[in-house]
């Protein structure tokens, strides 16, 4: 027997499910004939029949339930009997009809009751299988703070955003920005995070990623733990290297080429240094790193030749409330530039290397 859209409605109505819009659905078609409203008020009377039934722990195979028991309706197992009733009550949602006397077969009630349970049941499993998908952003200026349901924490850096889905094997985020994780340990659910071109997984640990689009690279700090970066592949079955980072560790994934590797170990106390207030560069770091983390860093706008952009730095450290001309002068400084203000573009230019 094909499974109706009433039939679906009606056992979402019994089930708790049943949204507004679908509720004017169901109504409309209750009112639509005395013999909708009767089949209505008799599913109702049939459910009720259930109360005490525990609800089903297993998936319901919805199709294979109904096909059952139309077979044993056409094959005479089970009749039905029903002396004519009229109702001119208009049905209400919110309160159940009373259960009227009906001269109905045994057989048939339990097995109609049993179709009924399918469906709310089916509504149920549904509800409680379909993997929920939580989503944050942030604006300029503003971090945020989020717990996940498997006690995981979050730290969200601005301008970033960041999505949770968990199918019941695997804890799942998408990354666009930056990041703190304190992963709550879980062996049997890895948490992955997918940044772009690159997967990072772990199963307890804390770590930083840093992925904003433009900066065209993706960077995974290790605090604590040991985590797993690798390149995601467009052909399922072609392998890739693991890089495996343990605390202090980096990894860096450059978009230009492609290329997945190690970079300078950091102190683990500045891995998040952001949420303090303070961006830390190692030594080796180039200009071209350099430069787009400090304008988010103090909102500015920087223009630098071309040509300085593969200089590297002996390291800096920049804070919220440093002055904006300090910030510029310990990137300048030693390597011999200068800088000059053009309207509001900072233009890093001049010197001797």
């Amino acid at each position: 027997m094909e499974h109706t859209l009433q039939e679906d409605l009606i056992g979402k109505y019994l089930s708790g499910e049943l949204s507004a819009g679908e509720e004017g659905e169901l109504m409309a078609w209750v009112e639509a004939s005395a013999q909708n409203r009767e089949v209505f008020e008799e599913t109702i009377q049939l459910w009720s029949l259930t109360e005490t039934s525990p609800e089903p722990e297993f998936p319901v195979n919805l199709s294979k339930a109904w096909t059952a028991l139309d077979s044993r309706i056409e094959s005479g197992e089970a009749t039905l009997v029903v002396e004519p009733v009229v109702s001119t009550a208009k049905p209400v949602l919110q309160v159940l009809p009373q259960p009227k006397v009906r001269s109905l077969n045994w057989a048939w009630s339990a097995a109609a009751a049993v179709a009924v349970l399918v469906v709310a049941a089916w509504w149920v499993f549904m509800r409680d299988t379909t993997p929920e998908t939580l989503a944050f952003s942030t604006p300029d200026n503003e971090s945020r703070s989020i717990s996940l349901p498997d006690q995981s924490k979050i730290v969200l850096n601005e301008n970033s955003t960041l999505s949770y889905t968990f199918d019941g094997e695997t804890r799942k985020v998408v990354l666009s920005g930056e990041a703190f994780f304190d992963v709550e340990k879980d062996a049997k659910h890895p948490f992955v995070i997918e940044t772009g071109e690159v997967q990072t997984r772990v199963l307890g640990t804390s770590f930083n990623i840093r992925a904003y689009p433009d900066e065209g690279k993706v960077k995974v700090s290790v605090k604590t733990g040991r985590v797993e970066v690798r390149k995601v592949e467009k052909t399922p079955q072609k392998e890739t290297p693991v890089l495996v980072l343990l605390p202090g560790n980096t990894g860096v994934y450059a978009n230009e080429g492609a290329i997945l590797e190690k970079a300078q170990d950091v102190a683990t106390e500045d891995v998040d240094a952001w949420q303090q207030g303070t961006l830390v560069f190692s030594s080796g770091v180039t200009l071209s790193e350099v430069i787009p983390a400090v304008e988010k860093f103090y909102n500015i706008k920087i223009k630098a030749d071309q040509a300085i952009l593969n200089v590297t730095i002996s390291g800096a450290r920049f804070s919220r409330d440093m002055n904006v001309q300090d910030a510029l002068n310990l990137i300048t400084v030693p390597i011999d530039r200068e800088f000059t203000v053009e309207g509001d573009v900072f233009v890093i230019s001049g010197g001797g290397q």
